[in-house]
């Protein structure tokens, strides 16, 4: 029973885990404000809007400080087409209320899910005593697996109807529909095109999956040492 409980707090400790990666490698791409001018520079974003690509990562930048809380607003100053303006709108002000109080929520999480984690590990070790690590290395294991998953049946969401996953996204996590935003009016829209959208996917995507990749593996090898260990 104890060898029950102490897999069962492994593999929530490491479920924990992997969310706290998960956002932990969004928080970083979204702060690497550099990246993000290369990506506007090789696309002609600012071009196309009539401001400077340095404008439109001003713009970004003060959107993430505010979601990161070191802003108080965003409304920002730019030129558009030779014109002073304010690069939001008030539409794009109210819905970025919501998407800052989104972001501390689960910042929030990912800090306090770190510490329930370490305490979920420490537990399960205490249960296993010798057999601590490798209870943790099998929990990460199925944590990894059952989140592998749960990402494949998003992705094939995705591949068959974006648009209903996308609208479901927003349903889920907003009570309002100021996140529908009108392309003709959003420089919000226009300064996140599909194609850096997908960049962005693609950086995250495969920090993340460094990451996890790097921890399953020495888990694996882990465990079949310790078996073979056991087996001796």
């Amino acid at each position: 029973m104890k060898r029950f409980f102490s897999l069962a707090m492994s593999i929530a400790a490491s479920l924990i885990l992997i969310i706290a990666l998960l956002f932990s490698a969004l928080q970083l791409v979204a702060n690497d404000g550099d990246w993000f001018y290369k990506q506007y520079r090789e696309m002609g974003t600012g071009s196309a809007m009539g401001m400077t690509d340095e404008d439109v990562t001003r713009a970004l930048k003060r959107l993430v400080e505010y979601m990161e809380g070191r802003r108080d607003s965003i409304y920002l100053e730019v030129k558009v087409n030779g014109e002073t303006v304010e690069m939001f709108n008030e539409r794009e002000a109210a819905h970025m209320v919501d998407v800052q109080r989104l972001y501390l929520t689960w910042r929030t999480v990912r800090n306090v899910g770190l510490a329930i984690s370490l305490l979920l590990f420490v537990g399960a070790a205490m249960l296993s005593k010798k057999g601590g690590l490798k209870t943790a290395a099998r929990g990460f294991l199925w944590a990894a697996a059952l989140f592998a998953l749960v990402c494949a049946a998003a992705a094939a969401w995705v591949a068959i109807d974006f648009t209903s996953f996308w609208t479901s996204f927003h349903h889920l996590f907003f009570d309002n529909d100021l996140w529908i935003l009108d392309p003709a009016t959003s420089r919000m829209i226009n300064m996140c095109p599909q194609s850096l959208f997908m960049n962005v996917i693609i950086r995250f995507g495969a920090l993340f999956l460094g990451v996890m990749a790097a921890i399953t593996i020495a888990s694996a090898l882990f465990a079949r040492k310790r078996r073979k260990k056991g087996a001796r």
